[in-house]
Order: structure tokens, then C-alpha cells, then sequence
């Protein structure tokens, strides 16, 4: 029997973290910066330029876009410390129905987990130790040892992270599927040649964010984990 494997990027897919991490690195950014670009960076011009996109990808996307040199150093300098202290301060949120979701596909159809994501493991371990529902230690059982950061310029929407991830893991690939919320993650899972679902429950607009999965060629589209379990079942590689 052949063992079907679900790999998941984790920010706005399986916790609500870039809503809590973002606003201080704009912040941030607009102070190192703000001299040298027409505009201070919104959270919406993020958010529409820059979703899904960190460390290194993110300086060089910032860089391009303002045609300025955004240095990763810099712009990083004691982040993940800040960042973790934080999420300690106000918890937080874990995608609704996620444990629940995940436990069915598991038990029903042992499907295994695995993590890619554009930041490092240790943003992922710092989001589940202080899940405000106080489950961060269930979600991370889901995973083992499979999580997987992308290295540096490699970043998604480069495939690496993902092709790593296969790899590692042993897995399938025709077997083997995505979850993303941005058009970022998309890119990389598809190009990877995975089938790939969008979770769109973080998104401030859900409609145009699946608008815009559907149209790079996401499978489909949900906005609650409870609805995943029969949404893969109708898609899974049987």
C-alpha cells in the first residue's frame, strides 16, 4: 500500500502567524528605508507584492520592487528572538478544525505530514509552543522530524524546498500533495509537480486569493480545515 503524504506550508496555512510577525517588519523596514521609496510599505502593499515571500527571497523581492539594496543583515538583525518573545506575549491562533482535519486524514487514511516553509523551522517550533488554544504540541506530532526550510535564495516560489522534502522524506510524488495560502507557495509546490490545494481561511480577501490559486492551477480551494478531509478524498491519486 502505497502511503499518500500531505506537506503543508505552515504560515497562514496551518497557524495565523504572519498577521502578528508582519506588522513590526514593515515597521522596521519603512525605518530603514523610508528616505529611499515614494511611500511607507502598507500592510495591504505587503500583503499584494510580497505574500509568502521571507528572509533572503523577501530582501531581494523589497530590493527589486523599489529598485534600492535591502540588506538581509540588517533588515534581520534579532528578529526571530523579537519575534519569539511576542508570540509568548499574545498566543498564537491555530487554523480552526486543524487538529481535527489532520487526526481523520491520518486515521482514516493514514496519510503522514510533513512542513515546508519559507522560514525557519524555529519560527514553526516558537508558533506551536505558543498556540493560544494551547494543541501546539498535538499539531507537532503530526510532523516528526519532517520539517523543512527553504535555504536562502532558494526560497519558494523555487521549487528546492519542496523537491528537498520529497526527497527527505521518501516519499511518492504521485502520491504526494500541497497545501498553500499564497500565490508565492503555489508557484513553488506546482513547479515541484505536486497537486496542490489552497487554504484560504487567513486571507484578507478569500475570493480573490482563490481567484488567484485557481488560475495558477491549484486543484481547489477551502477556507475551513473541516472541509479538507472530503475536498483531498476527491482529489487523492488513488
Amino acid at each position: 500500500m502505497i502511503t499518500p503524504w500531505i506537506i503543508v506550508d505552515f504560515d497562514n496555512t496551518l497557524m495565523g502567524t504572519e498577521n502578528l510577525a508582519m506588522p513590526s517588519l514593515i515597521a522596521r523596514f519603512n525605518t530603514l528605508y523610508g528616505d529611499k521609496i515614494p511611500e511607507p510599505l502598507s500592510h495591504e502593499e505587503f500583503f499584494k507584492n510580497f505574500q509568502g515571500f521571507a528572509r533572503e527571497n523577501l530582501c531581494l523581492a523589497l530590493g527589486k520592487h523599489y529598485n534600492i539594496h535591502v540588506d538581509y543583515a540588517l533588515l534581520f538583525s534579532e528578529r526571530e528572538s523579537s519575534v519569539t518573545a511576542y508570540f509568548k506575549d499574545v498566543g498564537v491562533p491555530m487554523a480552526p478544525n486543524l487538529i481535527e482535519a489532520m487526526s481523520e486524514l491520518r486515521d482514516t487514511d493514514h496519510v503522514r505530514f510533513a512542513v515546508a516553509t519559507n522560514n525557519l523551522v524555529t519560527r514553526c517550533l516558537s508558533a506551536m509552543r505558543f498556540a493560544s488554544n494551547g494543541r501546539g504540541e498535538e499539531l507537532m506530532a503530526f510532523f516528526g522530524t519532517h520539517l523543512y526550510e527553504a535555504n536562502g535564495a532558494l526560497a519558494k516560489p523555487d521549487p528546492d524546498v519542496y523537491l528537498r522534502a520529497v526527497n527527505f522524506s521518501s516519499t511518492d510524488p504521485a502520491h504526494t500533495y500541497a497545501i498553500e495560502d499564497s500565490v508565492t507557495g503555489a508557484r513553488a509546490a506546482l513547479a515541484a509537480g505536486l497537486k496542490t490545494f489552497g487554504f484560504v481561511g487567513y486571507a484578507d480577501h478569500p475570493d480573490i486569493r482563490t481567484r488567484e490559486l485557481l488560475n495558477l492551477g491549484v486543484a481547489a480551494c477551502f477556507t475551513d480545515w473541516a472541509d479538507f478531509p472530503a475536498l483531498w478524498r476527491s482529489h487523492a491519486n488513488r
